[in-house]
C-alpha cells in the first residue's frame, strides 16, 4: 500500500473503531431485546398464576372475569388469554381477537399437559404480528385444561428498532469524528518524523556537515535522529576519504602520464618506424591523451570539492569565445561531416575566459560526437536582463526523459552501452555545471528523443566596470594560474594540437544527442 503512513494509521484506527462499534451495537440490540422479552415473560407468568388461582374451584363462569382482571397492566388491545383442551380446542378466550384461535402449536400441547411451562414467540394474525405466549396446565382440582396468556411484541420491536436507528445515525458520526481526531493525532505524532525527513532530504553531497535536529525527549524519535546523524557522520567521513584518494591519485598520475606522452612523441619523430609501429604508437598516444584528460577532470573535481573553483574574472564576449571554441572542435566536426556554425549577438560577460571556453568546447564537442554525418550544430550567444548566455543545439537522437534530471551528475552517461573509447568518463557535464554555478549562473538542457537537444547556460553579464580588473577569488600565484590554464587544455603541446574535448573534460555523461 503506497498511502502515506498518516492515512494508513487513520484508516486502521477508523476500521478498528467501526468493528468495535458494530460488535457493541449488536450486543446492545440483542441484550435490549432479551431483557425486554424476559420482562414480558415475568409478566406473563404472573398473569397465568393469577388466572390459575382464580380458577381453582372450576372453570365454568369464572374465566372471563378472572382473565380480564389479570390482563390489566399488559398492552391494551394487544394481549389476550384462552383455555385450551387437551386436543387444542379453545374452550374460552378474552382480550385480543387473536386469542380466539389456538395459540399453542399442537406439537407443544403434550409438554404443556405433562406439567411443563411453555414459552414461545409466534406469529399470528393477518399481518404476521409477533406474540409472546405462556402456556401452563391448571392445577389438579380445577378443570382439565391449559391456560394460555399472550401479549404482542410490537413495543419490544419498536424499542429495538429505535435503538438500531440511533446506532446507525450516531455510529457514522462517531466514526467521522474519530477519523478526524485520528488524522490530527497521527499528524501531530509524525510531525517530528516529517521534519527529520525534510532536513535529511536537504542534506546533499555538498552539505554533509549538516545534521538533523535531535528532539529533547529520550524516545524513539530521539533514537531515530541520533541514528541518522551517526549515519551522516559515516557518510561524511567516507566521502572525504574518497575525495582525498581521488585527489592524491590524480595528482600522482599526472607525472607518469606526462612522461609517457613525451616518450611517445619522441618515438613518433623517428624516421625508422614502420607504418604498423607508427599506427600503434599513435593509438597509444591518443589513449594517453584520453587518460590525461580523465585525470585532469578528476583533479578539477577534487579541487572543486575541497574549496570551490578559483576564477580569474574579466570582460569576455561569449560570441567571440564561442567562435574560438568552435575553431578548436572544427577538425572533429569536419572529420564526421557535421556542420558547425556560430550565431547570435555579442554578449559581454563577467567570467573566467578559459573556464567558460571549456564549457562551450565541451558542449560543442559532445554535440558533434553524437551527431550523424550531414547534421548541423549551432552555437548561439545571447543577452537576457543581467545574464549573458549561450546555447548549443544539435539535431541528434536526443536524450531519454528519465535521464534529463540526472544529466549533469557525475559518472552518469546517457548511453551506458557505449564503449570507453566513445562514451567518455561521465565527468564532462558535471564539470560544466560546477564552472557555471561557480560563476553564479545556471545550466540546463532541453531534449526530445529523435529531434535533438539544446544545452544552454548563463553567466553574469558584464557591467560598465567589469573590465577594470579581475574579480572573484584570485589564484594564489602566477604558477597556479599557469597550472589552471594547463589543466583546462588551454596550453597546447608544441608540435601537436591537443584535443581533450572528445575524451576527458568534454566527453561527459550527457552528450547532446546521446539519448
Amino acid at each position: 500500500m503506497k498511502l502515506p503512513i498518516r492515512v494508513r494509521l487513520t484508516i486502521w484506527y477508523v476500521a478498528l473503531l467501526a468493528v468495535i462499534l458494530t460488535v457493541l451495537g449488536a450486543f446492545l440490540v440483542v441484550r435490549l431485546r432479551s431483557d425486554l422479552v424476559h420482562g414480558i415473560d415475568r409478566g406473563l407468568g404472573t398473569r397465568a398464576a393469577q388466572i390459575a388461582l382464580g380458577l381453582r374451584n372450576g372453570c365454568e363462569g369464572e374465566f372471563q372475569d378472572v382473565s380480564d382482571a389479570s390482563l390489566i397492566g399488559l398492552p391494551q388491545g394487544e394481549s389476550g388469554a384462552q383455555l385450551l383442551s387437551r386436543n387444542g380446542q379453545v374452550l374460552e378466550s378474552t382480550g385480543d381477537p387473536v386469542a380466539k384461535g389456538a395459540l399453542v402449536p399442537k406439537g407443544s400441547l403434550p409438554a404443556v399437559f405433562a406439567g411443563s411451562r411453555v414459552l414461545q414467540t409466534i406469529s399470528s394474525g393477518g399481518d404476521g404480528e409477533s406474540f409472546r405466549i405462556l402456556a401452563v396446565q391448571l392445577p389438579g382440582g380445577s378443570c382439565t385444561a391449559a391456560v394460555v396468556v399472550a401479549t404482542s411484541l410490537e413495543d419490544v420491536s419498536g424499542s429495538v428498532h429505535r435503538l438500531m436507528a440511533l446506532l446507525l445515525v450516531a455510529g457514522p458520526a462517531a466514526l467521522f469524528a474519530a477519523g478526524a481526531g485520528g488524522w490530527w493525532l497521527a499528524r501531530k505524532a509524525l510531525a517530528p518524523v516529517s521534519q527529520m525527513t525534510r532536513e535529511a532530504g536537504e542534506i546533499g553531497i555538498d552539505r554533509l556537515d549538516e545534521r538533523v535536529d535531535v528532539p529533547g525527549s529520550s524516545d524513539e524519535l530521539y533514537r531515530l535522529a541520533t541514528t541518522l546523524n551517526t549515519m551522516l557522520d559515516r557518510l561524511e567521513h567516507g566521502v572525504e576519504e574518497k575525495r582525498r584518494f581521488v585527489a592524491d591519485a590524480s595528482h600522482e598520475l599526472r607525472t607518469p602520464l606526462a612522461v609517457m606522452r613525451s616518450e611517445l612523441d619522441v618515438s613518433l619523430r623517428s624516421l625508422h618506424l614502420t607504418p604498423a609501429s607508427r599506427e600503434v604508437l599513435e593509438s597509444a598516444s591518443e589513449e594517453v591523451d584520453r587518460m590525461s584528460g580523465i585525470v585532469e577532470n578528476l583533479l578539477t573535481l577534487a579541487r572543486i570539492d575541497e574549496g570551490g573553483l578559483q576564477l580569474l574574472r574579466e570582460r569576455v564576449d561569449l560570441h567571440d569565445l564561442a567562435e574560438s571554441a568552435v575553431g578548436s572542435v572544427r577538425p572533429l566536426a569536419d572529420a564526421k561531416g557535421v556542420h558547425v556554425d556560430v550565431a547570435g549577438d555579442p554578449a559581454a560577460a563577467d567570467a573566467d575566459r578559459a573556464r567558460v571556453e571549456l564549457v562551450v568546447s565541451n558542449l560543442v564537442a559532445n554535440a558533434v560526437k553524437f551527431s550523424r554525418p550531414g547534421d548541423r550544430v549551432s552555437v548561439t550567444s545571447w543577452l537576457s536582463d543581467a545574464q549573458a548566455g549561450c546555447t548549443v543545439r544539435d539535431t541528434g537522437p536526443g536524450i531519454q526523459a528519465d535521464l534529463l534530471p540526472h544529466i549533469f551528475d557525475r559518472f552518469v552517461r546517457a548511453d551506458p552501452a557505449r564503449t570507453s573509447g566513445q562514451g567518455g568518463s561521465g565527468l564532462g557535464l558535471a564539470i560544466c555545471r560546477e564552472i557555471v554555478e561557480a560563476h553564479g549562473g545556471r545550466i540546463w538542457v532541453e531534449s526530445q528523443v529523435g529531434r535533438g537537444s539544446a544545452f544552454s547556460f548563463t553567466v553574469p553579464a558584464a557591467s560598465d566596470r567589469a573590465g577594470e580588473g579581475a574579480r572573484g577569488r584570485p589564484l594564489s600565484s602566477v604558477e597556479d594560474q599557469l597550472d589552471q590554464r594547463s589543466s583546462l587544455g588551454a596550453v597546447p603541446r608544441s608540435g601537436r594540437t591537443t584535443m581533450r574535448l572528445g575524451h576527458g573534460a568534454h566527453d561527459g555523461q550527457a552528450e547532446p544527442g546521446s539519448g
